[in-house]
């Protein structure tokens, strides 16, 4: 498969690609950094997506959520035990990263109260 291949390339000689989705939320909670794989279920603001992408930006990860135009939402990546941080819309995610678990957006005109 070319995307496997892809995936390979990537990382040589470290893992085999799991011909597998991952859920990256269950990885998190028990403190396991996700394999290499074909993809990636991770939820946005409480939905379910898979992305193929190990390495996706932040404007990648809202486009997945529909949530457009990026540019008018904030988007932040919560890890277990820690508080939510930011992710700037060019800046690249590595979800095979320990920890990674689920992502929020909020519209940028949101005021609080």
């Amino acid at each position: 498969m070319k995307e496997s291949a892809e995936l390979e390339s990537r990382d040589p000689g470290e893992e085999i690609v799991l011909d597998d989705i991952i859920d990256l939320e269950e990885f998190a909670k028990r403190g396991e950094r996700p394999p290499l794989a074909k993809g990636y279920r991770m939820r946005i603001n409480g939905e379910s997506y898979v992305i193929h992408d190990p390495k996706p930006t932040g404007r990648e990860v809202l486009t997945l959520g529909g949530l457009l135009p990026a540019e008018e939402y904030t988007l932040r990546v919560k890890r277990p035990g820690e508080k939510p941080e930011k992710v700037g819309l060019d800046e690249v995610v590595d979800l095979r990263k320990r920890g990674v678990e689920k992502f929020k957006a909020l519209p940028r005109d949101q005021t609080e109260g």
